[in-house]
This record gives structure tokens, sequence and C-alpha cells, in this order.
């Protein structure tokens, strides 16, 4: 009697955890949008942690060459 209602709720829940995982679709341009912050939040993040301030840089360069952000 269990395995009756325990096999479409497990069924139920493997298709929903797999939908989450997936990528978005599109091109970058239609899913990225630029990071901005203000100018004391940008100092902070370029002092604090710069290889996450060069990502976030090269991101926001990308989209303004190929999405005219």
């Amino acid at each position: 009697m269990w395995r009756r209602k325990t096999i479409p709720l497990l069924l139920t829940a493997s298709l929903v955890t797999s939908a989450c995982s997936q990528s978005p679709a599109g091109d970058f341009c239609d899913i990225a949008e630029p990071i901005r912050f203000e100018r004391y939040v940008a100092s902070v993040v370029v002092t604090g942690d710069r290889d996450t301030a060069e990502t976030i840089d090269a991101q926001n360069r990308y989209g303004e060459r190929h999405c005219g952000w």
C-alpha cells in the first residue's frame, strides 16, 4: 500500500528537481544583465575579493561589446 503512494511522489520530486537544475535557455544577451554597484560597494568588492571583481568586470565588458549595455 505504501508503495502505491511513494512511487508517484518520488517521480514527481524527481521531475521537479531535474527541471530546476537546467540552465536557462537563450543567448547571453537574453539572460544576463549588467552587474552594477554603488561606488562604495564596488570599492569593497575590489578590495575584498579581486577575483569576483574581475569576473564582474569581464561580464560587464562582454555585455557592453556584444549586447549594447
